[in-house]
């Protein structure tokens, strides 16, 4: 058994260029089959969507989620016709506790509560929640989960 690894390193280190490149495409070729499985399992495996995500239109600005778009696109939006209600999801950096922990980040958006429900119909809550919801400066949404975890 080891004189026959012996016998391969041998021979597989005789080239080392040919080695290398050997390994490289070996690598390569696992790396694109990841990628390529990836867009396929987001493209075809994804779960369909609600209606309200159906009927939904995200526009964000150009160069990043954390950049915000003027205030006159929201007037200009929601002034086309067929636009039922426009909200502006402010993404900030906050962190849950002890920021050193990378299991404390988790997204996080500063929203108008008025239009949150209008724009997305598939978040149920109890009234009075929603109401406290809409009253409270402080207040915040999060999923079961997420306030299990947290």
């Amino acid at each position: 058994m080891f004189d026959t690894l012996r016998f391969i390193l041998k021979n597989a280190m005789r080239s080392k260029r040919r080695a290398l490149l050997t390994m490289v495409s070996v690598a390569l070729s696992f790396c694109l089959l990841a990628v390529l499985m990836a867009l396929y399992r987001a493209l075809f495996l994804s779960p369909p969507d609600t209606p309200g995500q159906a009927l939904r239109l995200v526009v964000h600005h150009k160069v990043s989620l954390t950049q915000e778009m003027p205030l006159s696109y929201e007037r200009k939006i929601a002034a086309l016709p067929g636009v039922k209600d426009v909200i502006s999801l402010r993404w900030f950096g906050g962190i849950y506790k002890d920021a050193r922990d990378p299991r404390n980040n988790f997204a996080q958006f500063g929203i108008e509560p008025d239009h949150f429900f209008n724009v997305h119909p598939e978040f149920s809550m109890p009234q009075e929640q929603i109401a406290a919801f809409e009253n409270q400066k402080t207040a915040c949404i999060a999923s079961r989960a997420l306030a299990a975890k947290l």
